[in-house]
């Protein structure tokens, strides 16, 4: 899928391999979309750690890091954020964290950068297209914002709705009493699940730093971008920089593909020549930044995956670490 993509980029945007293309490149700008792309790596590790902890889960900070780290490379090479699956198995086995708290975690995570992108993608598009974006623009960021008040709505209005999905007469008629523990079952881990995420509104100060942080991750995106753009001699405002990069991420929310190849790099393509960058240029940017976040990362990534040891998730049947501590606040949490 990487070689039909870099066809496709080549070809789309009729670029050559050549030494005038290579010589195109100034290799100072285009080493700072890597330094971006690690430092992004990095702070989600670090606020991923943050969130955990904050949930009553303290995990060392190289671990944090290095798991959210095999967890990347593990969705680079397999579709729809198969990686995330693989962070909760070896959290349940190094840490003892059960699956609902560590699912939790992970939700907290798409919802902060469901947030910091939107965001800055509707400040880039005030600043950089005031009255002329897209649509289909709008479109998407109109539905993302929907979904996010829904969840956050829905977050609000569960404790009320507890007791009745647990004690109320029309489930009791309904459901078999054969299944009924099953069900009770399920309900343990869907309100475990969800009284993690809300253990972070009870902390204000840890989650405002929180979503700082995750607004700092995803500048780090638009730095990519822009720094590629530089490195072959383009400038665009920053204001577009960013644009192009939240939308484009934004794009990616739900990897089709593994790594998003194809719609991430449709999408940037298409948006920096919504500003005027030329198809070959706009090409070669999304290649040079693929190369970063992409298919240089995946032998680092896995290296590090191996490392670690974390490649043990295919056969769960080693010695775990030894439990994390825990806070009070997670002691009524029910676990699964």
């Amino acid at each position: 899928m990487s070689i039909v993509t870099i066809i496709g980029l080549v070809r789309f945007g009729n670029l050559e391999f050549s030494l005038s293309t290579l010589s195109k490149v100034k290799w100072n700008w285009f080493s700072l979309v890597f330094v971006s792309f690690y430092m992004s790596v990095i702070a989600r590790g670090w606020r991923w750690r943050r969130i955990l902890k904050t949930m009553g889960w303290t995990v060392n900070t190289v671990y944090a890091i290095a798991l959210l780290t095999a967890g990347l490379f593990t969705s680079a090479i397999l579709p729809a954020r198969a990686g995330d699956v693989a962070r909760v198995a070896m959290l349940k086995q190094d840490y003892k964290v059960p699956i609902s708290q560590s699912i939790a975690s992970i939700a907290a995570e798409r919802a902060l950068d469901v947030f910091a992108i939107l965001s800055m993608a509707i400040i880039g598009a005030w600043w950089a297209l005031p009255g002329q974006v897209p649509d289909y623009v709008v479109q998407l960021v109109v539905v993302v914002a929907g979904l996010l008040v829904f969840g956050i709505l829905g977050l609000v209005v569960v404790p009320s709705i507890e007791n009745f999905l647990r004690k109320g007469v029309f489930f009791r008629k309904i459901i078999p009493s054969k299944i009924w523990s099953l069900y009770q079952k399920l309900l343990d881990f869907g309100f475990s699940l969800i009284h993690s995420i809300r253990i972070l509104g009870q902390n204000p100060g840890a989650l405002l730093f929180i979503i700082g942080e995750s607004f700092v991750i995803w500048f780090y995106d638009a730095l990519m971008v822009y720094f590629a753009l530089l490195s072959i001699g383009v400038f665009i405002p920053p204001s577009a920089t960013l644009f192009t990069a939240m939308i484009s991420d934004l794009a990616t929310a739900v990897p089709v593909t593994p790594g998003a190849l194809g719609q991430f790099d449709a999408t940037m393509i298409a948006l920096l020549s919504l500003f005027g960058v030329a198809t070959a240029d706009a090409s070669l940017a999304t290649l040079l930044v693929r190369i970063a976040q992409l298919w240089t990362f995946i032998p680092i990534s896995g290296l590090i995956t191996y490392i670690f040891g974390f490649s043990r998730v295919l056969s769960l049947n080693r010695n775990p670490l030894p439990p994390a501590t825990t806070t009070p606040q997670t002691s009524s949490v029910a676990e699964s």
